[in-house]
Parts: C-alpha cells; structure tokens; sequence
C-alpha cells in the first residue's frame, strides 16, 4: 500500500513507522489510522521483522487528534467531519497494539492526548529530555478516550492515574520515567539510545520473543495460575526450537549467540 499519512521502512529485523505530518505535530485523523492498521499488517507479513519503532516526524511524537476532527464530533459549526465514530478511530491506532513483535515508542517530542495513547499501547517507551506528555482530555471538556484509562493505571498505578487524567497535567520526561511512563529518557543521544535498546530487542530469539509477547498480552487478562500454565507450555515449546540449543550452546561456549528464529 502507498502511504501518504505515515512512512514504513525496514532495515534489516528493526522496522521503523513514522507518523509524517509535522506541520500539525502529527495530529491524528482518521486517514492517519487507516494507514497505521494497513501497516500493522504488513508488518505482521515480513517475518524478518523482530522489533518496530514508532516516532512522529519533525519536533512533535504526536498533538493528539486533529482539532477540526474533534470540533466535528462536538458538532461545532464550521468544524471538520469529525473522527467518523470514536470507537473506530480508537481501532485504528490501537492496532500497534496486535503488531506481533516488540514496539518501542520513540518520543521524540511532545505527545499530547490521543498521541500518548498511541505511545502507551506501545510495549516500551524512549523519551527525549525536552518532550512533554500529558492525558488533556479533561482540559478539553472531552471524556479520555484510546484506552487511557486502562493503560495508564497499569503503568503509573491508579493514585497517579488518576491525577493525570483529572487534572490534564502536563508533565516532563523526569517526571515521566519517575511514574512508570517510560523506560529510558535520552538528550542528544536520543536516536541511538532508541536504536542501542532496538538492537538489544532484535539480538535475542525471535520466536522466544515473539512468544513472550503473546504470554504478556495474555497476562492482562489472566489470573496469576492461567498465567503459570500458559508460561509453562510456552517455555516447553521454546526449548523444541533451534535458537534454545544455539542460546544454550553460545553460553556453554563463551560466545554471542547467533539466533535463526527456527
């Protein structure tokens, strides 16, 4: 598929998609999502990816929704024709959550509203020393919405949770890998601080991650004893494969393992 709205582009097992409308800050349409969700599946058809890198181009991660979209769903005259349906519009973007390897959300600037949404449905976060984040939802009379008040309890915990979306409080990058936002804040250093933790993703066993991808999905949803059970047939899959006796043997052999993904 052609894309307009975003780019995709692979570099050996690390794939990287860019959200590319830095003139509005990457603010996000319905257009936008559609090329995402296309993307997703052509991520998930190239099985030489092991890792995704999600980032906005230019200065901003993400404004969040498209002013004139939301100002149509309010039914405001003169606005634009509105996000065609929240729950769709959720879908579309939310579909980086069923990418079937790792994701690495690159915070390059600010992510604003529905644009840290996108960055929370992402496994890990890497975020730049001068971006800022912040669920404003409220600030705009708006109900959250992109699963913001399921993603963001579970990262932060419910007290902080429930600060950040009542308030709409912006927030910096200390203050945010201080809550459990992200995993890694970064200043110059920024990209290969992104690219050092991609690599590290890529290095290991690819079916081992993709499977531990699967089992963590499933812990969302699963008490502690279903979460046991589906770990131990998982690992007991794992240990058929080619890469468990090359992980294996690399460290009885003092050596860097060289994983096939067989």
């Amino acid at each position: 598929m052609a894309f307009e709205q975003i780019t995709l582009r692979s570099e050996d097992a690390v794939v990287r998609l860019t959200l590319e409308d830095p003139d509005t800050r990457n603010a996000m349409s319905p257009e936008m999502g559609r090329e995402v969700s296309a993307a997703v599946a052509e991520i998930n058809a190239d099985a030489k990816a092991r890792v995704v890198i999600v980032r906005g181009a230019g200065k901003a991660f993400s404004a969040g929704g498209n002013l004139k979209s939301l100002a149509g769903e309010a039914g405001m005259a003169g606005s634009g024709p509105g996000l065609g349906g929240g729950l769709e519009f959720y879908k579309l973007f939310l579909s980086v959550r069923s990418i079937e390897v790792p994701t690495i959300a690159a915070i390059n600037g600010h992510a604003i509203g529905a644009g840290l949404c996108l960055a929370l449905a992402c496994d890990m976060r890497v975020m730049h020393e001068k971006a800022k984040a912040g669920m404003t939802f409220t600030r705009l009379g708006i109900h959250p919405g992109m699963a913001a008040t399921w993603t963001l309890p579970r990262l932060t915990g419910s007290a902080r949770a429930a600060e950040l979306l009542f308030t709409g409080r912006v927030i910096d990058a200390r203050e945010a890998h201080c809550y459990g936002l992200v995993n890694r804040v970064a200043g110059d250093d920024f990209d290969e601080v992104v690219d050092r933790l991609a690599a590290e993703v890529a290095a290991a066993a690819p079916l081992a991650v993709r499977a531990v991808k699967r089992s963590l999905a499933a812990s969302e949803r699963a008490d502690i004893d279903a979460a046991i059970e589906r770990e131990a047939r998982a690992q007991a899959e794992s240990f058929t494969t080619e890469d468990a006796r090359e992980g294996l043997a690399a460290i009885i052999e003092k050596r860097e393992p060289r994983f096939s993904g067989r």
